[in-house]
This record gives C-alpha cells, structure tokens and sequence, in this order.
C-alpha cells in the first residue's frame, strides 16, 4: 500500500514538472503575437495608426522610434512601439482599487518592425490571455481590447500569426 502511495505522489510531481516545462516554452509564443504585414514600413504604421483612430475610443497616445533613440548605441532597422490607450475601457478597470496594479502595463503598445530582409511585422500582446490570468473586471475589458487591437492589427497583415 506504501508502494502505491509513493508512486502516486512520484506521478503527480512528475506531471507538474512536465505541465510547468510545456507552459514554460509555449508562454512566449502565447502572449506575444508577430504578423507579416502585405505593407512596407512607413505605409504599415500609417493604416494601423489610422484604423486604430477610427475604433470607438481609442487613442494613439505616442509612437516611440527605437531606432532613433537608440542611435547612440548602433544602428537598427526600422522599429517602434506605438502606445495606445482606450481611456473608456481604462476607466472601467481603474475603477476598483483591486485592480490599479494593472497600470504596469498601461498603455498598451503594438510593435512595428523591420527585419533585415526588409520584411515588416506587427507584433502585439496577446491582452486577452493576459487578462484571463486576473479574472473579473481585468479579463472581460481586455478581452474586448484585445479584440479592438486585433481588428486593428489584422487590417494591415495577413491575418495570420507567424
């Protein structure tokens, strides 16, 4: 009966460590969402600007070149982040005390980037998994952002994620 306990509890550590291992190497490719635009670097950035001003509410706060702030240290292809914000959504969140931690990572950003073939990507947070990790309020506002920013996304690529 020992026996049986033993291997029980062996196969239950043994499960953990292989479930943490799997989710250890899937997380990255989980939250972090990169597609091909059909677009060059300037014209990518200019749509996804546009048609995130034209979903209810959001705000392009402010672009931040990469490759311009960090010239200094060498030099890089085309990248930046553009922070955005949906202030209506922000608000329902920033509402509970419970949940302000969250201003960590506020606002959101998307990516735009060159590669070195020349090749342009948008790169986004997967905020709706995010929000599922804190529940409540958090999850069902940033699932509906998570659509807004995918929407948005989706109008300058392929649709596809690579």
């Amino acid at each position: 009966m020992a026996i049986n306990w033993i291997t029980l509890i062996i196969g239950v550590v043994v499960g953990m460590l292989v479930m943490g291992g799997l989710m250890w190497l899937m997380m990255p490719s989980m939250m972090l969402i990169k597609h091909k635009t059909r677009y060059g670097y300037d014209e990518a950035l200019k749509r996804l600007n546009e048609n995130l001003l034209e979903k209810q509410d959001w705000k392009v706060l402010k672009t931040n070149d990469y490759q311009e702030s960090t010239a200094s240290f060498g030099a890089l292809e085309r990248v930046c982040s553009v922070n955005v914000c949906n202030p209506r959504y922000a608000s329902e969140i920033l509402t509970e005390d419970g949940n302000r931690g969250v201003t960590a990572f506020m606002p959101l950003a998307i990516g735009v980037y060159e590669d070195k073939q020349k090749q342009v990507y948008v790169s986004q947070l997967n905020v709706g998994l995010l929000g599922m990790m804190f529940g409540g309020t958090i999850a069902k506002v940033m699932k509906l952002a998570g659509k807004d920013i995918g929407k948005a996304v989706s109008s300058v690529t392929d649709g596809k994620a690579s």
